[in-house]
């Protein structure tokens, strides 16, 4: 194989890796809280003793590669509905949901009830409030809604029954992107610090950030980098059949 070679396949599967997280994005562009992934790449080379000869050249130890994927935090656009069930919080923090596996910590406030009348996730979570209970609201009477604060206090007419429990991190954000919209913690023992005076807004959404146009971008930019790549490799093999074929054939002497 031509010692170029190795540096195309490597460009070609990070470009692949690059297609996937991209595909994800756009498949959620309408995904109430979702946040985009963003791929990123170091240079890998691998150690080589002094007295070691490269005779294909240097690049089979020297390759870029995947290093990993970031989250993308900033918000989505802000939707009104008619949801009084519906929320997005303003500025830093996360909602908290208790998922079969554990705290889950979400942007989607797309709220609604359950049958026993739970304030849950799409998902069925439970969306736990100050203390780390569910928030249940009882029945109202005749003409009564349920009223969510600013500050995320939950009322059922002119009666309080609890307030939504907001978190924060330390940022960079360190934290393992789970099913949908939620995070999880690396350890599952750090639980985020409260936000003392959480903000948000009723009847309202924070959507996805991810741009399609971009996204799309993305798309057709990789998908003309795998022609180049794969016009390179054929120009390789064109030269290996020629080097095989042409110049290991003797001439006779005249």
């Amino acid at each position: 194989m031509q010692p170029g070679a190795y540096s195309v396949v490597a460009a070609a599967l990070l470009r692949q890796r690059h297609l996937e997280i991209a595909t994800n994005n756009l498949a959620n562009a309408s995904t109430v809280g979702f946040k985009a992934e963003r791929p990123y790449f170091d240079l890998y080379r691998e150690a080589q003793s002094p007295d070691e000869l490269r005779p294909l050249g240097d690049d089979l130890v020297r390759q870029s590669r995947w290093a990993g994927t970031n989250v993308d935090y900033k918000g989505g656009k802000i939707q009104h509905t008619t949801n009084p069930l519906d929320l997005s919080l303003v500025g830093p923090g996360f909602f908290v949901l208790q998922s079969p596996q554990g705290p889950r910590y979400t942007r989607a406030g797309q709220f609604t009830l359950s049958v026993n009348r739970e304030i849950v996730s799409q998902d069925g979570w439970p969306v736990l409030g100050e203390g780390g209970a569910p928030i249940r609201v009882p029945a109202g009477g005749e003409g009564e809604k349920i009223v969510i604060g600013l500050t995320g206090e939950v009322r059922m007419g002119d009666q309080p029954v609890g307030r939504f429990q907001v978190v924060d991190f330390p940022q960079p954000y360190r934290l393992f992107k789970q099913h949908g919209a939620s995070f999880s913690t690396v350890d599952a023992r750090e639980t985020g610090a409260a936000v003392a005076n959480p903000q948000m807004v009723q009847g309202t959404l924070e959507l996805s950030n991810v741009s399609p146009i971009a996204e799309m971008v993305g798309l057709v930019e990789t998908a003309r980098l795998y022609e180049a790549y794969q016009k390179i490799l054929q120009s390789f093999d064109s030269m290996s059949d020629r080097a095989i074929n042409d110049m290991g054939r003797t001439q006779p002497i005249a």
